[in-house]
């Protein structure tokens, strides 16, 4: 069976009671009957037989939302901590070329140096001498 998006269908237009609207299933999911009946089996079994009175279900949909929060909170730490290791190695590595860079337009001849292309605001360092005094 296909994932089509389910239509909502809501009362006639003439009717006193309001209408309630539905999520629609996005189709790009691959969500089918069987995923959906999954779904279903799993809820109804999360729920048990607990699941005749409303505040049973309320406090068994809290404590399954208590997980997903606690699940998601760690994929979230886990995925900070790996993003922290590569920045940290990204840094490292910007200050290793920015070294590199510095040390090559040092010892570089000043035609080589005119001819590399003006990037950003940082004129070329000048070749390491006297320093003119400054007036």
């Amino acid at each position: 069976m296909s994932a089509a998006t389910p239509e909502v269908r809501g009362p006639p237009p003439d009717s006193a009671s309001p209408s309630i609207a539905l999520p629609r299933i996005k189709p790009e999911l691959g969500l089918n009957d069987a995923t959906l009946f999954a779904v279903y089996c799993f809820i109804k079994n999360f729920i048990g037989a607990s699941g005749t009175s409303a505040v049973a279900i309320d406090n068994k949909i809290e404590q399954a939302m208590d997980l997903v929060k606690s699940h998601l909170m760690f994929a979230v730490r886990e995925e900070v901590e790996v993003l922290k290791e590569r920045i940290a190695e990204l840094m490292e590595r910007i200050n290793q070329l920015e070294v590199e860079n510095s040390y090559l337009r040092a010892h570089a001849s000043q035609d080589t140096l005119a001819q590399l292309p003006v990037v950003g605001s940082k004129p070329p360092p000048q070749a390491q001498g006297p320093q003119p005094p400054v007036s």
